[in-house]
């Protein structure tokens, strides 16, 4: 199963880590290592997160994280989970 992170998600990504960073280096640091963590636990469960409220669409999603939404895709090959991007 592969986690795919777009260059739009890298970018909005550190912009909001730099954003952070002005106030707090430690909180920055510690809102991307949890954030990763969140990602990484997706592929247990996906379908735990609300469907893109915009879209209904059952194979998009949305991760809410401290005031943040980042949407993802989950491809599914047979019954089989191979691929999440965001």
């Amino acid at each position: 199963m592969i986690i795919e992170k777009s260059d739009r998600f890298k970018d909005e990504l550190e912009a909001i880590i730099d954003f952070i960073a002005i106030d707090s280096i430690n909180r920055a640091l510690k809102f991307y290592d949890t954030l990763l963590l969140k990602i990484n636990e997706i592929p247990h469960n996906p379908y735990i997160y609300r469907k893109r409220i915009s879209l209904n669409v059952e194979n998009i999603r949305e991760l809410i994280f401290q005031g943040y939404t980042v949407p993802f895709l989950i491809k599914i090959f047979g019954n089989k989970l191979v691929e999440i991007n965001f």
